[in-house]
This record gives structure tokens, C-alpha cells and sequence, in this order.
């Protein structure tokens, strides 16, 4: 296959002006974390080039989608390299921003710090608009003093929960707090959602309220607020309460009010067929129903668990303007719901599948080059283990994967690489060593011994199967410590998230992050470009 040619570029101003349309365009960041965070186009989605093989083709479905590649504007930096890769796996409409970020911004349009900033914004949006009501730490402290009932729920995935949560607090992450059976009467008290800072907390509360809910608050700030006040937090914590579900006849009722209380979008079945059959736009079907994640779901259908789809939006739709299905159970609240607040941030078309997925449903995910099919099977971990007994010296262990998993678990001994450039991989090759990439699940590990023998043929390289997932599952040893000489790359995917700051750096950490999540809002929406259609 011939090397495509070097990729056409957009102006700031033509963007902009594309940017003010409601036509499907995929706008990618290509850049690393690191340099995302310090400053990006508010509509822009973090793809960076580290993980773009594995992750653009469910990011942006569709190979003849518009796509506007983004970097700092270096004629050597990683969007012309993006170019290059998404001509190779097939995509036809392919432009990178001409003079990136700093064109973009000489120009006159707006930049934003920070991770996740989309959503975020709304959330402060969400909040002044329908003037939830919230609490400070010390009105709950208050109740809990005189023993006045009150109900306490973390609206997070059980992950986060159990990483920091208050005392007393419930789990119910997302939409699952929608399904909760109401308090009977004002004696239950009222209930206070929260999550590790604001975002989920207010989407949650607002939830409630919009359901019939009869007395809930938003949680200030959250579980940052509450610790940098001084008050207790735990580790490792079970839920402490378990809300009853409500009856299927009481979701029912929830879902078809807000549904008709806003004219949400249903599809038929039958229509969902003939819109995927329409190969000028794009369609991203999503299951909301918690088994999904576990059970698996049909080729083409993302599995996100109900009211986890708004927050991690960014990450999961790389195409504005592009139609969005959820799936549900037959009350249809958790679709009801992400629904809702999917056509206010407004960057889709949003239904809700009336009904089963048909048995007809196949998959239209275009074909296009497989980029890791001469890395061969790779090694088992078996077989690895073997190679390190009987000849450490000729073998090196390289973590391709993201820097926080190599942080919390890597082999022995194993190097990093952010494999956003390969070139270190050179300095490292000699006669009879053989190099052995691994990552997470192994994806990663497969596409970079892919690209190091096409690139370097005589490098002997392998990959583990399953990854370092399977290396554990098998029972073999891992560590946590690393030595400066094993990063042969910089974390630059680590983006300062608070969750991963040292406890000795928290307060400060918190206190900024929750400055500047507090004014995000106002900053965002000045942006032309951003328009939130809120109820």
C-alpha cells in the first residue's frame, strides 16, 4: 500500500466557522494529557496519539467522517503523524488545524485549561438553571449533631467510591440513583448527593428533583470540600446503606413523564435499521443497563452503565453532530434520563430505542488496514516466565501502557514508554536481546511490536498476551517501585488528575482544583462555539 501524502490543512477561522455548525465533524487533540490540559479547544476531544490506533475506531465509527486533527502547530508534531495513521486505517477526510493551538489562539478564539471541561462546565450550568439545592458540610454536620434523619448518597462508580468516601454514605452511581424508591414522609429526612467534587453530584440531585423527588440537596464540593474541612473520609469503604429499588410500574411512570414533559426523542426498532443504514451519518448505540458492562453486548453496542454516558461524553463520542441511541430496560429511566441531559449539552442527535434491539442488528463498522497483524501470536505468559528464568539477561520487559497502571502494577524490573514515539526503542536494540512489550490488556503491547518490526526488522520483538492482566491472572509476581533510568519516556499522559496526588500535596492540589472547577463555567460558555440548550 502506498504512503499516503501529507495531510491538507483547515485555517482557524474556517474551523471556527464549522464549529458554528451543527454538521458531523470529529475534532481530535492528538496531543499527549499533559499538553491537552495545559490548553485546548472547548469542543475539542482528547485522542491522543499514544492510544489513537486502538481507540479512534469507536471514538469516530465512521471512516468518511470529517475529522480535524489538533496539535500545538509544530510541522513535526504528533497531528501530521495522526494524519498518516488515520489515512492508513482507512479514513477519507482527514485535515489537521493549520498552526494549531497557537493559530487558534493569535487568532482571537478560545483555549481552555483543565481535563474533562465540557461536561464539567454544563454541570456548573445544570446548577444555576434550575438553582438545585445545596448544602455546605457543615449543614449536614448539623443534622447528623442533633440526630436529625438524613440520607447520604455518592453518586460515583463503585471504583471511586472505594478510592475516598464520607462516612455513612450510600453508592448509587449515576442514573441507579433515579431508580430509588422515594421516601414515604417527611419523617425519612431528606437526601444530600454528592461526589468527589461537583459534576456528578449536581447532575444527580437535579436528577431527583426533575423526577418528583420531595427533599434532596446538593453536596458542596463534595468528598474535597468535606476532607479539606477537616472531616473524617474512609478507604476501601462498603456503601453504608442500600436504597430499595422502585417498583418497575413506578420507573415506568418517572420515565414517561419526563419523556413527555420534554418531548424526548424515541426510535422504533425499525427506524434504528434504516438509520444505520445511512452511510453518511454517524451512529452510536449505547446499553445503560448495568449487566451489559458484565454479560458483553452486541458488536457495535457500547456497554456504559446508566448516567456514566454524560460524564464521560468527551471520551466517548468523537463525532458532533452524530446520532446518539440508548438502550435500556422496558421503563426506559436510565435512557430517559441521559437522554435529558444529553440534549442539553446539545452536541448530538439523542434517542431512546422504544423498544428491544432487533435481531437483525448487525454491526456497520467500516473495514479498514489491521495495523497489528504482522506482531505475530506474542508470548503467553507461561512462555515469557520461561525466557526470564532461563535467560534474563536477554530479554527487556517494556510497559506500553498508560503510566498510572504501570504506577500501580508492571513485571519486574519492566521499563516504561508512552509510545506517542518509538525512538528509544532504537538505543535499546543489540544482538540477542529480545524486547518484550506489554500493557494493560495487551492491545497496546501488540500494535507497538507491530510498528517496531516494520520499522526496525532485525529488533526481535515479542508481546505478552493478555497483557499484564494476565500475567497477575496467571499468578505471577508484580511490583509498584520504579527507578528513573526504567521511564523511558516522560508520563506525559499523566494530566494532573487530583485523584492520583500525593496525600502530602492534597490540600493544596484540592483547594486550586476546586477554584478553578467553581469558574470554569463562565469561562467555557463564552466560547460562540459552545451552546449548551438547557430546558
Amino acid at each position: 500500500m502506498a504512503r499516503p501524502s501529507l495531510p491538507s490543512s483547515i485555517t482557524p477561522q474556517a474551523l471556527h466557522g464549522l464549529l458554528l455548525d451543527d454538521q458531523e465533524l470529529a475534532l481530535l487533540d492528538v496531543r499527549e494529557a499533559r499538553a491537552y490540559v495545559g490548553g485546548h479547544l472547548n469542543l475539542a476531544r482528547l485522542a491522543p496519539l499514544s492510544c489513537l490506533p486502538l481507540d479512534v475506531r469507536a471514538l469516530v465509527p465512521r471512516l468518511g467522517t470529517p475529522v480535524v486533527l489538533v496539535d500545538a502547530g509544530d510541522p513535526h508534531g504528533p497531528a501530521p503523524r495522526a494524519a498518516k495513521l488515520l489515512a492508513r486505517l482507512g479514513y477519507t477526510d482527514v485535515r489537521t488545524l493549520a498552526g494549531g493551538t497557537v493559530a487558534w489562539q493569535a487568532a482571537g478564539f478560545a483555549l481552555i485549561d483543565g481535563y474533562g471541561t465540557l461536561v464539567k462546565a454544563f454541570g456548573g450550568q445544570v446548577l444555576a438553571h434550575h438553582a438545585t439545592p445545596t448544602w455546605q458540610g457543615d449543614a449536614l454536620r448539623a443534622h447528623r449533631t442533633a440526630g436529625t434523619p438524613v440520607t447520604l448518597i455518592d453518586a460515583r462508580p463503585a471504583d471511586e467510591y472505594a478510592f475516598l468516601s464520607l462516612p455513612g454514605a450510600g453508592n448509587h452511581p449515576g442514573c441507579e440513583l433515579a431508580l430509588r424508591q422515594w421516601p414515604v414522609d417527611a419523617q425519612a429526612g431528606p437526601w444530600v448527593v454528592h461526589c468527589f467534587s461537583r459534576t456528578r453530584g449536581i447532575i444527580g440531585s437535579t436528577s431527583l428533583r426533575l423526577l418528583g423527588h420531595p427533599d434532596v440537596h446538593f453536596l458542596e464540593d463534595g468528598v474535597m470540600q468535606w476532607a479539606l474541612e477537616g472531616a473524617p473520609v474512609l478507604q476501601d469503604a462498603l456503601p453504608a446503606v442500600d436504597l430499595p429499588a422502585a417498583s418497575d410500574e413506578a420507573l415506568r411512570r418517572r420515565a414517561d413523564d419526563l419523556i413527555a414533559r420534554h418531548d424526548l426523542p424515541l426510535l422504533h426498532p425499525d427506524l434504528l435499521l434504516r438509520r444505520q443504514a445511512e452511510a453518511d451519518r454517524t451512529l452510536y448505540l449505547f446499553d445503560l443497563r448495568p449487566g451489559a458492562v458484565v454479560d458483553g453486548t452486541p458488536p457495535g453496542v457500547g456497554a456504559v452503565a446508566g448516567g456514566q454516558l454524560l460524564m464521560h461524553f468527551e471520551n466517548l463520542i468523537g463525532t458532533r453532530g452524530a446520532r446518539i441511541v440508548l438502550l435500556d430496560e422496558p421503563h426506559r429511566l436510565r435512557a430517559a434520563v441521559t437522554a435529558f441531559w444529553l440534549l442539553q449539552l446539545n452536541q448530538a442527535e439523542v434517542f431512546i430505542l422504544d423498544g428491544e434491539l432487533p435481531a437483525s442488528w448487525i454491526a456497520g463498522r467500516d473495514s479498514g488496514e489491521d495495523l497489528t497483524a504482522s506482531a505475530g501470536e506474542g508470548l503467553s505468559p507461561a512462555q515469557l516466565a520461561a525466557l526470564l528464568r532461563s535467560a534474563p539477561a536477554r530479554i527487556r520487559v517494556i510497559d506500553v501502557g498508560p503510566s498510572a497502571d504501570f504506577e500501580r502494577a508492571h513485571l519486574p524490573g519492566a521499563d516504561y514508554l508512552l509510545p506517542y514515539t518509538l525512538e528509544p526503542v532504537a538505543a535499546l536494540q543489540r544482538p540477542g536481546l529480545a524486547i518484550v512489550f506489554t500493557s494493560p490488556d495487551g492491545r497496546a503491547a501488540r500494535w507497538v511490536t507491530a510498528e517496531v518490526r516494520e520499522r526496525w526488522p532485525d529488533c526481535h520483538a515479542e508481546w505478552l498476551q493478555g497483557g499484564t492482566d494476565a500475567w497477575r491472572a496467571a499468578g505471577r509476581p508484580t511490583e509498584q517501585v520504579w527507578e528513573p533510568a526504567q521511564r523511558l519516556t516522560p508520563f506525559e499522559d499523566d494530566w494532573g488528575s487530583v485523584m492520583r496526588v500525593p496525600a502530602s500535596h492534597r490540600d493544596r492540589a484540592w483547594t486550586d482544583y476546586l477554584v478553578w472547577e467553581r469558574g470554569l463555567s463562565a469561562r467555557v460558555v463564552r466560547d460562540p462555539t459552545v451552546r449548551f440548550r438547557l430546558f
